[in-house]
């Protein structure tokens, strides 16, 4: 999958294309790709081949040729990843393992500090009883 979080927004249009097309494949499976443009070019204007890239890239639509010629239809794949939600779910779980790591990442500091103070004040105890005045 595309890492839309890197383009604010980016998530939240590829979301809408999405249910746009879910919805559209409840009435019929396949949009020619002429009234794809018509219909959802006013939408998202110029960022919609992007959006439609994007889209492909993933394997969550595909194109074939059919009665109207080029058509455009949402996969099973896309139907799924959008009932799992969509690019939205996929950022929140990037934040969330982002902040696991970050979490593990500052408690293995906390412990390598201990240990190097816990080291050096063993050196120093060792040190000490080595050269104490007898």
């Amino acid at each position: 999958m595309q890492l839309t979080s890197k383009i604010p927004g980016l998530d939240e249009k590829l979301d809408g294309l999405l249910s746009l097309l879910m919805h559209e494949h409840e009435d019929q499976p396949a949009i020619a790709m002429g009234g794809f443009y018509d219909r959802y070019g006013e939408f998202f204007g110029e960022e919609l081949h992007n959006l439609q890239e994007i889209l492909f890239e993933d394997g969550l639509v595909h194109c074939f040729v059919g009665q109207d010629g080029l058509e455009l239809e949402i996969t099973q794949k896309g139907i799924s990843f959008m009932s799992r939600g969509g690019y939205s779910s996929e950022i929140r779980e990037e934040m969330i393992s982002h902040d696991d790591a970050l979490r593990a990442q500052k408690k293995s500091a906390f412990w390598n500090n201990l240990i190097t103070t816990a080291f050096v004040i063993a050196i120093a105890i060792c040190f000490y009883l080595r050269h104490r005045p007898e």
